[in-house]
Parts: structure tokens; sequence; C-alpha cells
């Protein structure tokens, strides 16, 4: 799985390198500029490119990156916003400058963003730059992001793509970014686990072909209210989708007549009926009615239980009886942990941390974060999840998997439940429904 790292990380394992192997500072930048070049090489076809550099790394970075584009041929400038300061770029800019690569360029079709990286800090007081309709380049961070939280530092043109040095950084999950990554060899001497990874696919439940409905588990579902039975219908789609053998929906009776697309495969019965169900969907759609119930079933169940949106509020800080899952979208974020929703979603990886001192957590968002050492962030900025409802699914893709796998470490199914969520979703425009998210499961599974 490919680590994600905070800035200071990332800097620290730069130090190893320099001082540890003793490999000179100048040549981790000819690595990198010249890494970027050939991404940028393979991204576009040669056109007129105006480098954007800065006083630091960042700006030495694109000096090398100047020098590169311009060996393979390229018409290229490397433009300093601000004078050149740290000795690598004073001494890339003496380079360029020597080579003629250093001023103005009066028609580009390509910016290349080199001006400040991972150790940029609000105020940026940069002059006003207009990149017309030429694409952008980040080189390592976008200029005007904060490489730890993705928030905005000052306005700078957004860019088309992102080219990262060394490892991956928690900003290019806060967005849809476009990336690229350009090893200079850190993993080499890294000795310490990183905060987070970027999950692969992961292991899932197995199930045998003559796997039987009880083999594959019986799900109960506490969803649904009068008012919301959509929910409730898409949390039992997803058990179904996901593999469960059987799948129980517990919903008050005067909701049965609104159960119109609930999948004919699902039973239904009246909250207080005894069942035993292998794993619960608790909270979808249920409204704060019946928090002490919900409060019970927590502390009680024995079983592997996932809570999702009313369930998660309904939530006192009683420790659980058995396993636990829980899936919080921001606002319930901010609604187990206190503060602000925003203040929570500007350091993701710090707030899914917190989350997962709960129970094993999926954070939703774009790119969801699941709990682990490391966490494993999901990619996948996908629209089709952007509608109500998903999180439904996912609930119920879950339940399904815990119902499966029972003494799984239940981190690892929450990022099984997730991935395949994400991965169903993939390729889908917006405007498609949680339901047709759900029917692209079984393949996958």
């Amino acid at each position: 799985m490919t680590p994600i790292s905070r800035a200071a990380a990332i800097r620290a394992l730069d130090r190893t390198v320099i001082d540890g192997l003793g490999l000179p500072s100048a040549v981790l930048m000819e690595n990198a500029g010249r890494g970027v070049a050939e991404v940028i090489a393979r991204r576009y076809s040669s056109r007129p490119t105006l480098v954007l550099c800065g006083p630091g790394n960042n700006g030495g970075d694109g000096y090398v990156i100047a020098r590169h584009l311009a060996l393979m041929g390229w018409t290229v400038r490397a433009l300093p916003l601000l004078p050149p300061a740290s000795p690598d770029c004073v001494l890339n800019f003496g380079v360029a400058t020597r080579l003629g690569l250093v001023g103005p360029l009066n028609a580009h079709e390509l910016v290349v963003d080199a001006v400040f990286g991972t150790g940029q800090r609000a105020p940026l007081n940069l002059p006003p730059f207009d990149p017309g309709s030429s694409p952008v380049v980040a080189v390592d961070v976008p200029t005007g992001i904060d490489a730890d939280t993705g928030q905005r530092l000052g306005d700078f043109p957004a860019p088309s793509c992102v080219v990262t040095i060394g490892r991956l950084k928690p900003f290019l999950f806060t967005a849809a970014y476009e990336y690229d990554l350009v090893d200079i060899g850190l993993e080499r001497v890294a000795s310490e686990a990183p905060e987070a990874v970027l999950a692969d696919r992961p292991w899932l439940p197995p199930l045998g072909r003559d796997a039987t409905k009880f083999d594959r588990g019986h799900v109960g579902v506490r969803a649904g209210s009068p008012e919301k039975t959509g929910a409730a219908v898409l949390a039992c789609l997803g058990a179904l989708r996901a593999g469960a053998g059987l799948v129980t929906l517990c919903i008050a009776r005067e909701a049965w007549t609104r159960l119109g697309a609930l999948p004919p495969e699902v039973m239904v019965v009246e909250p207080g009926t005894s069942i035993s169900p292998s794993a619960w969907v608790v909270g979808p759609g249920l409204g704060r009615a019946v928090d002490e119930e919900l409060r019970r079933l927590w502390r009680e169940f024995a079983g592997p239980a996932v809570f999702d949106a009313d369930g998660l509020r309904a939530l006192d800080g009683s420790p659980p009886a058995g396993v636990r899952v829980i899936t919080p979208h921001p606002g319930e974020a901010a609604a187990l942990l206190g503060g602000d929703w925003r203040v929570l979603q500007a350091d993701r990886l710090a707030t899914a941390r917190r989350l997962s001192a709960i129970a094993p957590s999926i954070y939703k968002g774009a790119h969801p974060i699941v709990s682990g050492t490391p966490l494993r962030v999901v990619p996948g900025a996908h629209p089709a999840l952007g509608t109500g409802g998903s999180g439904d699914v996912l609930a119920g893709v879950c339940g399904a998997l815990l119902a499966q796998a029972p003494g799984a470490d239940p981190a690892d199914v929450a990022l099984a439940a997730c991935w395949l969520h994400q991965r169903a979703a993939a390729d889908l425009p917006a405007g498609a429904l949680p339901s047709e998210v759900a029917a692209r499961i079984p393949a996958l599974r």
C-alpha cells in the first residue's frame, strides 16, 4: 500500500537521506525535477511552457524541471515570482540563467506551478497570476493549499493535475485531484509506519460456491421510520447485494405500507420481535424517537453491528457488548466527537484517528478513511456517491461482510465494505442512484 505522510514526516525522510546516507540535497532536487519533467512530457505534448518558481526548494525543483523540458526540445522559460533564497534554489536558478531559460514567455500553452511546496503558510503575499486557458501542473503541492489538510491558504490558479514528490500527501484526498507520484527513493530509508496508506484491493470474506443462506449470514436491519422508509430499503439492498444469506428488516408496522421498493427477499418484523441475526445494521432513517432502544443494542448485543446515521447520534459513550463498526459522515462525526464539523474536516486524518478510538470506523467523504494502523484511505471521488442513500447502502454492505466473517478484524471488514462500495460507483455519473451502485456489487463481490 502506498504511504501517505504529512509534510513534517516527508521533510524528516529527506533529512535522513541527506544526513544518513550522505546524498547531497541537490541530487534529491535533480531527481525530483527530472521525474516531474518526465511525467509532464508523458501527460502533454511538447508546447510552450512557463514554469513559475518560488524562493525555496519547490522553486528549485521548477528550475530543474525547466532545464529537463528544454533538454527534451520544449520551448520553456522559468519565471521567478519571488527571488531564489534557499541554497539549492539559488544553485539551479544560476544554471537555468546561464542556459537562457529564465524570463517571461509571452505565449504559453502550459503553466507549471513550482512556487510553494510543503512549507507554505498563510499569508502567501504573491503577485497575481492569470494562466488564461493554459492547464496548470502543480509541483508537489499546489500553491495556496496546505499539504496536510487541503485547506486554502491563499488565492492561486487551481491545478489541472498535481505531480507530487516522494510520498503522497493528505491534501490529495480532500478534493478530486488528479495526480502522479515521483519516487525519489524515500522508501529505502523509511523505518516507521506512515500515518496513512492508500488502500489497494483488500481481503474479502470468502464465500464458497456451495455456501447456504445460513453460511452467508443473517443480517438484521433496524432502520427506517414511516417518513424515511427508503433508508431501510437501501440498507437491506446493500446487505443482499453484498451476499447476505438472509436479511430481516425490523421497522414499525405503520411503515410497512410504504415499503413498496423493498426487495421481496427481505423479511419484515415489528420492533420487539425476537430474531437472532449474525450481525445488525442500525440507524439509517430511524429518527431520534428510539434512541434508548439503540443504546441498549449497542450495550447488550454480543454479536457484531454497524451503527450509522441516527444510530450514531443515539450513542452516549457506553462501552459496546460486541464488535462494532461506525460509519459517520462529517456531521455525524461532529455529533460523536463534539465541535464544528468544518473544524473536523480541516484535518480528516486526525478526525479519523479520534473516531477509531470509539470503534473501527469508516469516515465517509470523497476519499473515505478506514481505521487501522496505519489509517487506510480508499481512493475514489465518485460523483454517484454524492446522493442521499449512498451511506445506507454502505452500511448494509458492511453488515453483510461482518455476518460472513465472524472473528475477522472488524477494521479489515470495514475496509472491504468501503472498497466494494467505492469500486461499484466507479465510472458512474452524477445522477446514478444508490440502488444502481448496489446492483454492481455482486460482480465485484
